[in-house]
């Protein structure tokens, strides 16, 4: 037989096949095809997907691959990471409520809770934020240079429960409360008078650095032409400045007339002398601190006690509330410092040694290797950087609780740290020790920003040129290019997606395999083999989903409600022919 006549039958046999697969009219389609497959240890914890990348890619909720794509747990993309939906998990950090996020990146993004209520959005961010704060209210700034808030007033009284503020920074300041006493316009630096700001009771100023005045927890300061002329009294305050040639503060307890602070300054910085006396306990001996610099700066407190040379010199001792001594010779560059729980040895910027505490700090070659341990009472944190961002390295362990046994102890000493690792700008890397694992590349803003929550979700995916999920041991999900080429395993399941152009399923014996999305392909069933189609468009995990559920496939009957408002008598309009 001729080559070119053989692959002319070969390829009509083919079409053949297609067709009467694509007719349903073969002994085979009555077989039970779409039987499940025996049920996998584990629900899957990746949903089905459809691949239209990269216009559109889409994932059903985990386990249900009936579910549509407005699910609570369903996600999709489109037109690469522009367009998207995601749901959203509880964090400690980031727990505002909201369980789905969706938006055009970067243009807009926006979260919402389980009832759709809107709790914020972003527009270019950082340009332009809204949130929703407590008891209804909102806030919105530009750059947070411009600031609106309308919500509960951040210092209640009797008549000012909420805030109404507007501020265009440094230039104008506003809150309406709806009360005179507590409402307040501003321009900067024309003049003011505003409260509950910069740490301030109130604020005021007229034609600064003119004149302006603050007050906080009954002491008010006045300035004339500030820094120079300063006034302070009230609350047991009193006090004066000419700055920086001479200056005296003191200030007593209203209640008892126990002295709190003596400050006295001439020629600032050159001489000072400043006494603080313990306010729960004024019968100790205060805290001083005396400088005639450059020569000579001196600190003393009880059980302690430094002493500095031409600043660069000098020696500390202290025995309260710890026992600690340091020498410093050409200070801050070389430095040693023991003491039973606290040791410095700082030969900068060659190496630098400390520890105080149980926080654990090394430099080696300052700024290239820093190394840093920190433990608290229930975990210790360590965190290795090379030249500060190229290269950094987060991981937390469980510390071992006093009292334990050594079965609790060696099962404490087995668990894996979790761990956080970037290297700029290429890939951040995220395993919690149990066996989630997460890994990005690109990633050039994690490193900066790692727990800003509006960059990880608005920025971040715009660079995930690979991104590798692993929710468990053998449970996995690969994807390139926003999600062109995806690849997913779990037990008892693979699925492997090249755009809309080519994908594979198996599901337990079940397998399929199609060409644009379905229009030609092929499908295996235990017991029968392989069978071509065509124009079959629903993936394998659908099909096995709807016949072991064929409830759940069908189409819910709409209620004949009627959706038509009442009806309402209008003016008649003439109309042209």
């Amino acid at each position: 037989m001729q080559p070119r006549r053989a692959t002319a039958l070969v390829f009509f046999a083919v079409l053949a096949g297609l067709g009467i697969r694509a007719s349903g009219q073969t002994a085979a389609t009555a077989q039970p095809e779409a039987s499940p497959p025996p049920a996998a240890s584990r629900p899957f914890v990746f949903g089905a997907e459809n691949n239209l990348a990269p216009f559109w890619v889409g994932r059903a909720e985990p386990g249900n691959p009936l579910s549509r794509a407005n699910a609570p747990a369903a996600s999709w993309n489109a037109i690469g990471p522009l367009i998207f939906r995601q749901p959203l998990v509880a964090r400690p950090r980031y727990d505002d409520g909201a369980v789905v996020a969706r938006g055009f990146r970067p243009l807009y993004v926006e979260k919402r809770d389980a009832s759709g209520q809107l709790l914020q959005f972003h527009v270019l961010y950082p340009l332009f934020n809204w949130r929703k704060v407590k008891d209804d209210g909102y806030r919105w700034d530009i750059f947070n240079l411009i600031n609106h808030e309308h919500g509960p007033a951040t210092r209640k009284t009797a008549a000012h429960d909420a805030d109404n503020q507007f501020d265009v920074w440094p230039f104008y300041f506003s809150n309406n409360t709806g009360d005179p006493a507590t409402s307040y316009r501003a321009v900067f630096p024309v003049y003011g008078n505003v409260s509950g700001r910069l740490l301030q009771d109130r604020l005021g100023w007229f034609l600064f650095p003119i004149y302006g005045w603050s007050e906080r927890n009954g002491t008010t300061s006045r300035a004339v032409l500030w820094p120079i002329f300063r006034r302070t009294t009230g609350g047991g305050a009193d006090g004066w400045k000419v700055w920086p040639l001479f200056g005296r503060d003191t200030k007593t307890d209203i209640e008892t007339g126990a002295p709190l602070y003596k400050n006295t300054f001439v020629l600032w910085p050159f001489y000072f002398n400043n006494t603080t006396w313990n306010r729960d306990n004024p019968a100790a001996d205060p805290a001083r601190a005396l400088a005639v610099l450059p020569f000579y700066y001196r600190e003393t407190a009880p059980g302690f006690r430094s002493d500095s040379y031409m600043l660069f010199w000098g020696r500390s001792r202290r025995v309260e509330p710890y026992v600690y001594s340091e020498n410093r010779y050409f200070w801050p560059l070389f430095v040693q410092g023991r003491g039973p729980e606290h040791r410095v040895n700082r030969w900068a910027p060659f190496y630098t040694y400390s520890n105080h505490k149980g926080r654990e700090k090394t430099w080696v070659m300052w700024p290239l290797w820093n190394h840093k341990r920190t433990d608290d009472t229930v975990n210790s944190h360590v965190r290795k950087r090379f030249f500060y961002f190229l290269y950094n390295s987060v991981s937390q362990k469980p510390l071992v609780p006093p009292g334990a046994t050594p079965a609790q102890k060696a099962a404490i000493d087995a668990i894996k740290p979790a761990r956080k690792i970037s290297l700029w700008p290429f890939y951040t890397y995220w395993t919690d020790g149990r066996g989630r694992k997460q890994l990005q590349a690109l990633s050039p803003f994690e490193v900066f920003l790692p727990q800003n929550e509006p960059t990880r979700l608005i920025y971040t995916p715009l660079f995930a040129l690979y991104r590798y999920e692993q929710e468990a041991p053998g449970r996995t999900r690969h994807s390139f290019l926003w999600n062109v080429i995806t690849h997913r395993r779990e037990p008892g399941l693979r699925e492997f997606h090249v755009g809309p152009i080519y994908s594979g399923e198996r599901v337990g014996g079940h397998k399929r395999r199609a060409l644009f999305r379905g229009v030609v392909g092929a499908q295996k069933t235990p017991g029968i083999g392989w069978r071509p189609f065509a124009f079959r468009f629903k993936s394998l995990q659908r099909q096995l989903a709807e016949a072991s559920n064929p409830a759940a496939a069908a189409p819910a009957k709409p209620a004949r409600v009627s959706t038509t408002p009442p009806m309402e008598t209008y003016p008649k309009v003439r109309t042209r022919r």
